[in-house]
């Protein structure tokens, strides 16, 4: 099966966050395209099944998908129907309300979300990519 990562580049904790998820992904079987979101091109993303976006908390009060992220998910085509997870790092104060914003901009185009998760390492996202169930 293949799954697609999309990841801000803000913060460097997203992309470890993301490579955790990809050897633990991996590890079942699946094929996994990693795609940051300053990527030139998110080629083959439309072929996979599953998609996993990263973000960070931008603010406690009043969390906003980072722009960039906003903006890669405006361009990528086919994600309508996609069945999707969201991840944040850390587990601290914003994380809830950064999630809720990135899984509104998800579902803007089309993605089907099937779960939302915060990590506090790479270790947690290596172990949540290793357990989860997909179909």
């Amino acid at each position: 099966m293949q799954i697609g990562i999309i990841y801000t580049t803000d913060k460097k904790a997203i992309e470890k966050l993301a490579g955790g998820l990809k050897r633990g992904l991996e590890e079942q079987g699946s094929t996994v395209l990693m795609f940051p979101d300053n990527a030139e091109s998110f080629r083959g993303l439309a072929s996979c099944k599953h998609l996993f976006v990263g973000t960070y908390v931008t603010s406690i009060f009043k969390a906003k998908t980072p722009l960039k992220l906003r903006d890669a998910l405006n361009k990528v085509p086919g994600l309508a129907g996609k069945r999707s997870v969201a991840f944040a790092a850390g587990n601290g104060l914003g994380n809830r309300k950064a999630l809720l914003s990135l899984m509104n901009d998800m579902e803007k185009q089309g993605c089907f979300i099937i779960d939302q998760r915060s990590f506090s390492s790479e270790k947690d996202a290596y172990e949540f990519g290793k357990a989860i169930k997909l179909k």
